[in-house]
C-alpha cells in the first residue's frame, strides 16, 4: 500500500559500485575530506546512494574508520569443510555425528590436534559449504548426487541477460561452402 512504509523503510536506491570495493574506495577520500573539515552531509549521501546503501550505513562506516582505521568490511572467520572433514564424510556415509564423534576421539588421542567445532557448527558449515547433491551423494549414492545436479547453474543475473536455444532441425537449405545443407 503506498505511503504505508516506516520512516526507515526506504526502498534502496540503486547501487553504481558494488557497495565491497566501493566502501574501500570511498573511505579513504571521504576521511581526508573530514580531516581537512570539509565532510558534509552531501558527501555521505552521495556515496550511500552510489553504493546502494543508506546514509546511515556510510556514517557508522565513518565511525570505523576514525576508531580503528578500518576501510573495509572485517571478514569473520568460520568453520569450513575441509578435505579431512569431506573423506571422513565420505567413510561414514554423509553422516555429521559420527564424523563429529570421530573428530572428538582424535581430539582426546592427540593434544595437538585442532579444536573441535560444535556438532551444530559442524552442520551449519556441511549445510553452508556442501550443495544438496553432494550431501545426498554421500548418504545415498551417486545416483542420488545425479538426482540434485543434472543441470548446470549460471550466476544470478538480470532478466533477459543470456538466452537459450534448444538444437532444432531447420526446414530449410543454406549454401554452406558452396554445398546445400539443412542446418541444425
Amino acid at each position: 500500500m503506498p505511503g504505508s512504509r516506516g520512516k526507515h523503510q526506504q526502498d534502496s536506491p540503486e547501487a553504481v559500485f558494488p557497495p565491497a570495493a566501493g566502501r574501500a574506495a570511498a573511505m579513504p577520500r571521504l576521511l581526508d575530506l573530514d580531516s581537512r573539515g570539509e565532510l558534509s552531509a552531501a558527501h555521505v549521501r552521495l556515496v550511500a546512494k552510489a553504493l546502494g546503501k543508506s546514509e546511515r550505513t556510510v556514517w557508522r562506516w565513518l565511525a570505523a574508520a576514525r576508531e580503528d582505521h578500518r576501510l573495509a568490511r572485517v571478514e569473520s572467520s568460520h568453520f569450513t569443510v575441509s578435505t579431512e572433514i569431506r573423506r571422513l564424510l565420505a567413510l561414514w556415509g554423509g553422516n555429521a555425528s559420527r564424523v563429529h564423534a570421530e573428530l572428538v576421539q582424535r581430539a582426546t588421542e592427540d593434544p595437538d590436534a585442532p579444536a573441535v567445532p560444535s556438532l551444530s557448527t559442524l552442520h551449519r558449515a556441511i549445510r553452508r559449504d556442501l550443495t544438496r547433491g553432494e550431501r545426498a551423494g554421500l548418504k545415498s549414492g551417486e545416483a542420488a548426487r545425479r538426482a540434485h545436479d543434472v543441470f548446470g547453474q549460471r550466476p544470478v543475473t538480470h532478466r533477459n541477460a543470456a538466452w537459450e536455444g534448444d538444437h532444432k532441425h531447420m526446414p530449410v537449405e543454406v549454401d554452406v561452402e558452396g554445398e546445400l545443407a539443412t542446418p541444425w
